[in-house]
């Protein structure tokens, strides 16, 4: 076993001898099996108990793990909790609340002690435990993986990863292990007790199917090993379309070609729902299927709209895009140039002026249309007749009631603005602050991310010429 484990460690985790590793100690038998095991070798561990508070024995496991470290001179650290207060104040089960206090104690005292790796003792037993109790919830090719031999978890930490060298060993060979060095442990008589899910799959229904189908157990390990290697290539396959369809990643929201999106496989589609949710939301475990299905449906149908997806995160679909991001919309003057005060333009001039805390607008004059490149960079720049629209009182300013405008192309008459926004299709929540540029009279001659105004267009006998460009402050380039 000792061989088997240094090969793991040494191998497949890559650890070296340069940082400790913290060890997730509870004082049952497979910690103190992890724990002598890394004893065997010249990596530095660091015992770390929490002590939960559930049971009446919880004071002795903490007193054991205790001096279990002072005899093997080990650093030691330990914390109380009152698991089930914190489960009734975040609504969460007991098994929910221990893990995540337990988890958060181990990742302070790894990022106290400078240490980038967490070892806890899960084994193949409990492998097999958690594959199943996915299973039976409907889990996808992830929860059939189950656990994997390092993990980060962006719930606790980016850059600190759990490891599991255990994770191939099944619970016999930890305790004929133990047995054969006379190494004591604690037991936790709760691991008895079929009042949690887990246990009743552990002490029930895997005795009951191994006993029926003998064997089925290293099955379910193998097809897990089979799994994480089909997944590692889909997931290369997933990361590579998503390089193709992400216009931006932002931490506070994710914008997709929608066109794009539509175009991949339906496994794909899911892995990328899946990416973009749970990097807005590293913190939320488990992802509805069915929000999921219904995103995609929603995508394919072309509509634009919004989903309430999970977890305080919500998609809006445009004709053009697919954002994720929070259900407050906050990030939505990010996303869209919104002006949130009126801004006067006294005289045109070469000048960059600030309309938002994000967008700024910038002009040019240029002072004659002869051998000039009119062709825009993208829609939020626009090139316009400088003797058409005047040179002086300008405004930039936000969408007033009963604003009407004569888009380029319209020869006659005009259009409501809340029309033409509809028509074209802009998102409800961005058209408040939307910029509109108008002339001394108050016409409207620039709809930035559409169009112009009629009158105010460049055509072959414009003389003078100026631009307008409407961009993210410090991103010239958008």
């Amino acid at each position: 076993m000792d061989e088997k484990f240094l090969l793991i460690i040494k191998e497949k985790l890559n650890l070296s001898t340069s940082s400790p590793v913290v060890i997730g100690f509870s004082g049952g038998v497979d910690s103190v099996c992890l724990a002598s095991l890394f004893l065997n070798t010249s990596i530095a561990i660091i015992i770390a108990h929490f002590n939960h508070c559930l049971r009446e024995t919880a004071n002795r496991d903490e007193e054991f793990s205790r001096e279990f470290a002072k005899k093997r001179n080990l650093p030691f650290y330990s914390e109380k909790g009152n698991v089930e207060q914190y489960a009734a104040d975040h609504h969460l089960s007991i098994e929910e609340a221990a893990r995540k206090m337990r988890y958060e104690f181990l990742f302070r005292i790894a990022e106290m002690n400078e240490t980038k790796k967490i070892a806890v003792a899960h084994h193949a037993d409990d492998q097999v435990e958690t594959i199943l109790m996915h299973l039976f919830r409907g889990s996808g090719m992830a929860g059939l993986i189950g656990m994997k031999s390092e993990t980060f978890i962006p719930e606790f930490h980016e850059t600190i990863s759990v490891i599991r060298p255990l994770l191939t060993f099944w619970r016999s060979e930890i305790e004929i292990y133990c047995h054969d060095r006379g190494l004591d442990f604690v037991q936790d008589e709760t691991n008895f007790s079929i009042a949690y899910e887990r246990n009743h799959i552990r002490n029930k229904i895997l005795p009951y199917l191994n006993s029926h189908y003998p064997g089925l157990s290293s099955r379910v390990l193998k097809l897990s090993a089979i799994l994480e290697d089909e997944d590692e290539f889909i997931q290369q396959l997933m990361t590579k379309d998503w390089e193709e369809i992400c216009l931006e990643n932002h931490p506070d929201f994710i914008r997709l070609s929608r066109e794009k999106f539509n175009s991949l496989k339906i496994a794909i589609q899911r892995r990328i729902i899946r990416k973009a949710v749970f990097s807005l939301k590293p913190m939320l475990r488990n992802l509805s299927f069915e929000n999921v299905e219904r995103l995609i449906q929603f995508s394919v149908s072309k509509r634009p709209g919004e989903i309430d997806i999970q977890g305080n995160i919500i998609a809006i679909l445009t004709d053009q895009e697919i954002i994720f991001g929070g259900k407050s919309k906050d990030w939505l003057e990010f996303v869209y140039p919104q002006v949130d005060r009126e801004i006067e333009i006294i005289s045109l001039r070469d000048q960059i002026l600030k309309i938002s805390q994000h967008w700024q607008l910038e002009i040019k004059i240029m002072q004659s249309s002869s051998d000039l490149d009119i062709q825009t960079r993208n829609e939020f720049e626009i090139f316009l007749d400088l003797d058409q629209i005047g040179k002086e009182n300008l405004l930039l300013r936000q969408k007033r009631d009963g604003d009407r405008f004569q888009p380029l192309g319209m020869t006659n008459g005009t259009i409501k603005m809340s029309d033409f926004f509809i028509n074209e299709k802009l998102m409800k929540d961005a058209r408040k602050k939307w910029p509109l540029l108008t002339n001394s009279a108050g016409e409207i001659i620039w709809i930035p991310g559409f169009r112009p105004g009629h009158n105010a267009r460049v055509t072959t006998s414009s003389q003078n010429i100026v631009s307008f460009s409407i961009t993210r402050i410090n991103e010239r380039n958008y």
